[in-house]
């Protein structure tokens, strides 16, 4: 059994996820979609299922198809009790196939950004380990409803709905726990002009503050998606 891991654009690797799982010792597997990769039609060998997030939105399935085919996977493995972990556009993914709405923010949430957990956020298993307030990455354009199904775990003043779970094992974060700094060298040299039309202070604190945010929250990272994989022992099977 393996994790299946799917990552929509090369811009969003898993960094700190795939460093966390392998020191658990987790087998996966990644379908890079901008690779043109396919996703199985059977999901009976998975034991978990990750979404990693991508630049474009949780509604474009017109364009690219495999959106609909993560929405019934997300179903698929809920229904059949497997861990689920959701980062951004994942995060967006997992409430849309609970028929949420995911919609335009104002205006982008880019950087770093403070986040505080919320009472349930205290007590649940993964983000017990968290201060009250804690900061990640963010990069997205997008927001998503709370599914009713959802516990609130995490907010933000700009964006609220940061951290949910679901039942005992379906995870969801807007933030990016997986960005390291292999990671943001790569977005600020891909994306320097965008970067500095959204947050024009950014480039100039990334040695001050923002690595040293990092240095933090790849801890944070590392001890949540451990804490994650060990649910994967509990999961049932089913295609």
């Amino acid at each position: 059994m393996s994790i299946l891991i799917i990552q929509p654009v090369n811009l969003a690797p898993p960094g700190e996820i795939i460093i966390a799982l392998d020191s658990t010792g987790e087998t996966y597997e990644i379908f890079r979609m901008e690779e043109s990769d396919r996703l199985p039609k059977d999901f009976s060998n998975y034991n978990g299922l990750i979404i990693l997030g991508g630049t474009m939105g949780a509604n474009d399935d017109a364009e690219f198809p495999f959106l609909t085919e993560a929405k019934k996977a997300i179903q698929i493995f809920y229904k059949s009790n497997r861990p689920i972990l959701g980062v951004c556009l994942g995060a967006q993914l997992i409430a849309s196939s609970f028929n949420k709405k995911v919609r335009k923010m104002s205006k982008p949430e880019f950087g770093i950004t403070e986040l505080k957990k919320t009472d349930d956020g205290r007590g649940d298993p993964l983000f017990n380990i968290f201060p009250d307030t804690f900061s990640f990455m963010e990069w997205h354009e997008d927001y998503f409803e709370l599914p009713e199904e959802a516990t609130l775990l995490a907010s933000g003043t700009d964006c609220v709905n940061q951290a949910f779970r679901i039942k005992d094992n379906i995870y969801g974060f807007q933030f990016h726990p997986e960005v390291n700094e292999v990671i943001l060298d790569s977005w600020v040299d891909k994306e320097k002009e965008w970067i500095l039309k959204q947050s024009p202070s950014f480039l100039g604190n990334i040695d001050r503050k923002v690595k040293p945010s990092l240095f933090y929250s790849t801890q944070l990272c590392r001890e949540m998606v451990t804490k994650w994989a060990k649910l994967l022992k509990g999961s049932q099977t089913a295609g």
